[in-house]
């Protein structure tokens, strides 16, 4: 991976103005990928817009959208933690591209900025994910940049009658300057 977004596409920060644009995202993400996501679209559906406004505030955590013209076409979250023993470790959650624009780098974009940002906290020496047996896609893309997995949890999602995996991965960063 090159760690440059497609000039087509506006990274940014996300906040509670976006929400509306979140919440819209996250839900055609859950449905179409019921089987890639841990929250059920139908319990998503139910949680109001103030749920999202809220989660895109929410201390330590720094969530970016991937804007094709003025929509919001992907979004991704960083999740960092407090305290001196384990402030170096964040996690990558929530990545979710717009069912419709699937395969054209908003993905890679969004990875792209969410790393040269954590690693530009000067804080953080690792990131963490998880992400669901069968989500070939996802699983791919942390490939690209370096994500390996160093887990394994037999079980841990049921989706239509069937239990997927969960594998955690890791990607290394620079040392911390702190």
């Amino acid at each position: 991976m090159s760690g440059r977004p497609p000039s087509q596409f506006t990274v940014r920060r996300l906040g509670p103005p976006d929400a509306p644009a979140y919440r819209s995202l996250r839900l055609a993400g859950l449905r179409a990928f019921p089987h890639a996501f841990r929250p059920d679209y139908e319990e998503a559906l139910q949680q109001p817009l103030s749920w999202a406004e809220k989660r895109l505030a929410k201390e330590g955590e720094y969530w970016f959208g991937a804007f094709d013209g003025g929509a919001l076409a992907g979004a991704v979250c960083l999740r960092t933690q407090e305290g001196r023993k384990i402030r170096h470790s964040a996690s990558l959650n929530a990545l979710v591209v717009d069912p419709d624009k699937q395969a054209r780098g908003i993905g890679s974009a969004l990875l792209a900025h969410l790393i040269e940002f954590a690693r530009s906290l000067g804080t953080i020496r690792q990131i963490t994910l998880t992400v669901h047996e069968g989500n070939t896609r996802a699983q791919q893309l942390y490939d690209a940049f370096g994500f390996r997995q160093f887990g394994l949890e037999p079980g841990a999602f049921l989706h239509d009658g069937r239990y997927y995996a969960k594998q955690y991965r890791q990607l290394l960063l620079d040392s911390p300057t702190s």
